[in-house]
């Protein structure tokens, strides 16, 4: 379950970004501050939570993707344009409509196709007039033949490191929760982690302690080879006010989440997500480096680079000791060239000589063209 490669167009703005192609295992988007690296994230982020998601906003993109699931190619292409409505009052309102939709299997296989009036859903003589403020795959995600290409555009679904590292679960919903665990556990002890992992992480944190010993000590054994003076990470209550939040023992004293530094706990969040995201996910990291001290990134890319090898990586970074452990066969270097977002790998780019010296070569590329 992997995204092969995105094409995307803002017909707002005129932004474009030119088909870019991934790595089965990880990408690294290499390039200077304001090129685009961001965008590309975020149209991938949007487009694959727009086929499963119904409260979606829809922006006027034209959009062509392919994924591979279960070693079938799935194309999907939509356009959103807008919509002029005159109403009962003569005004004109401007909704955004989905003009154009087409999913396509192994290159021949019409599953859905829409092109204004015309549409064609597989399986169906015929079809009712779908809402067009909603992708085809979500209005037939329910039918047998969809379910597993909509799972498959699930666990592709982009699960971004969340980094609100000063959140805290208020006592009730937190009981809430705990009541509501229990009884799953209760009813199935032998069920997988997985179906936790898009939970927040003080929530995984607090399942992986109490019921999966195992994946416990894995984040706990990742938290202690930074970190030698912890000797425990809990979930604990600050009875002051009301709230759940994370806390580490640290030789014998309670710190509470508002009381760690901003840079050990995001390394802790970082370590419980890597360690229990789904398996087959698609994961993307905007600048992975910000906030971490520089002890803490060589064990947090040593389990995004060796430890979870099921997992799909797409980052950025600006950082030579993230961008220097990634080999340069696996980078994609973009640049913009006015609206347009462009990509290359580091061969066509002239970045061909030893790992070692990838980096320090394409800084001083960008330096000789005046652009650093």
């Amino acid at each position: 379950m992997k995204l092969k490669w995105i094409e995307f167009e803002n017909l707002r703005t005129g932004l474009k970004i030119e088909k870019i192609a991934f790595n089965d295992d990880i990408t690294l988007l290499v390039g200077l501050s304001g090129v685009g690296k961001t965008q590309i994230l975020n149209a991938i982020e949007y487009s694959l939570k727009l086929a499963v998601n119904k409260n979606i906003r829809l922006e006027p993109f034209a959009v062509s993707l392919c994924v591979e699931i279960e070693n079938d190619e799935y194309v999907w292409e939509y356009k959103i344009e807008q919509n002029f409505v005159e109403d009962i009052i003569e005004t004109k309102e401007i909704k955004y409509i989905f003009t154009y939709e087409k999913l396509v299997k192994n290159g021949s296989q019409i599953i859905v196709y829409r092109n204004g009036e015309d549409i064609q859903v597989m399986g169906y003589e015929k079809v009712p007039n779908p809402k067009k403020d909603e992708s085809l795959l979500i209005q037939y995600s329910e039918d047998t033949f969809f379910k597993p290409i909509i799972l498959g555009i699930t666990k592709l679904y982009p699960i971004e490191v969340e980094m609100d590292v000063r959140g805290a679960i208020d006592r009730e919903s937190f009981n809430m929760f705990k009541a509501k665990i229990k009884q799953s556990m209760q009813k199935d002890p032998q069920s997988s982690f997985e179906k936790y992992s898009h939970l927040p992480v003080p929530l995984k944190l607090y399942i992986a302690k109490e019921f999966y010993p195992e994946l416990y000590a894995e984040i706990f054994d990742a938290v202690k080879e930074l970190f030698m003076e912890v000797n425990s990470i809990d979930i604990v209550e600050d009875s002051t006010r009301e709230v759940y939040m994370v806390a580490i023992d640290v030789y014998g004293k309670k710190l509470m989440q508002h009381e760690i530094s901003n840079g050990m706990l995001k390394t802790i969040y970082y370590i419980v997500e890597l360690v229990t995201m789904s398996k087959d996910s698609l994961v993307l990291i905007d600048e992975f480096e910000n906030g971490l001290g520089v002890n803490c990134i060589d064990i947090l890319a040593e389990i995004l680079l060796d430890e979870r090898k099921d997992l799909q990586f797409i980052i950025t970074s600006h950082h030579p000791k993230i961008i220097n452990q990634i080999s340069n066969a696996k980078w994609k270097i973009i640049e913009r060239n006015i609206s347009t977002v462009t990509n290359s790998s580091a061969e066509e780019y002239g970045i061909s000589h030893s790992q070692h010296d990838a980096y320090f070569n394409l800084i001083n590329r960008w330096e000789f063209e005046g652009k650093i």
